[in-house]
């Protein structure tokens, strides 16, 4: 019996770490749903949170740079990407309740979250739910607390007016909108190649699940939670050029312990890995 059991044995520590380095399927949560998600590299836990109706895929560039230093961790939130597509729980308080089940079963501690775009939203519903005690850092790219709002004195999107129009244009034709956004979110002129994958990776949330996504972003405002961070953990706004004088001014007038910075466009880590790479790891490491 010992014979057969030790080959048996190493080959199951052999297959846990070939799933840990190549992403995996875990159930999570009452309804057992399934969420793909990538965790590779040892030591201090980031975990980098998709934008809406965006994927694990987004952060290629991270992955191999980050998981050399620290544990990795991506995943795709539920009705995006790989993981499965549910009828219900499409809201960002949902998406945090999902965020800390992977903690729990991952056993994390000490842990930097990233958050990109509406995966800043998913950040303030955790830390509502959560606190803040598991958490070392929190980086913030390029989203304000609240998407609707008076553009003339608030940090936000857009006024309800113009959100009425994005949500009509949502309805009416989802893969042209998903077409405009992938534009929108990068600097480069994409080729129709660059353009099809970001239009396919977001193509891959089922249109309740976005539509539900996008009235629970418009509906939210988290400002008070965010002024409530400024004295519990650092964090890093990464923000881009277009919009990077009056946020960084909103910024530091309701939470002047928080390091602001420049990038270049709202999918910065996507175009210019290296600086972004360079930035986070510079912050959550206490390098001037």
């Amino acid at each position: 019996m010992l014979l057969t059991r030790k080959p048996i044995y190493w080959l199951l520590l052999l297959s846990t770490f070939v799933l840990r380095g190549q992403g995996q399927i875990i159930e999570i949560g009452n309804d057992s749903i399934a969420l793909y998600v990538e965790d590779t590299g040892r030591g201090k836990p980031i975990i980098f949170i998709p934008g809406w109706t965006m994927t694990t895929e987004f952060f290629s560039k991270q992955r191999d740079y980050f998981g050399s230093k620290f544990r990795y961790i991506s995943y795709d939130p539920r009705s995006h990407g790989k993981s499965s597509k549910t009828a219900v729980g499409h809201t960002y308080k949902n998406h945090a309740e999902d965020l800390h089940a992977i903690v729990e079963l991952l056993d994390l501690q000490d842990i930097t979250l990233v958050g990109w775009s509406s995966g800043c939203a998913t950040i303030y519903e955790y830390v509502q739910l959560y606190g803040t005690d598991d958490l070392n850092y929190v980086v913030f790219i390029d989203e304000p607390p609240k998407w609707i709002g008076n553009t003339s004195d608030e940090w936000v999107y857009g006024t309800f007016d113009d959100y009425r129009e994005s949500l009509k244009d949502l309805i009416n034709d989802r893969k042209a909108y998903a077409s405009g956004t992938a534009q929108w979110m990068t600097q480069q002129k994409l080729d129709t190649v660059q353009k099809n994958w970001i239009v396919d990776q977001m193509l891959m949330t089922a249109n309740d699940a976005a539509l539900s996504l996008y009235i629970d972003g418009m509906a939210s405002d988290y400002t008070e939670v965010l002024i409530g961070l400024n004295q519990k953990v650092p964090m890093l706004f990464m923000l881009r050029e277009s919009w990077y004088g009056r946020a960084s001014e909103w910024l530091t007038s309701h939470v002047p312990k928080a390091k602001v910075v420049s990038i270049s466009s709202h999918a910065t880590f996507w175009e210019k890995p290296g600086d972004f790479n360079k930035t986070v790891l510079a912050f959550i490491t206490n390098e001037p």
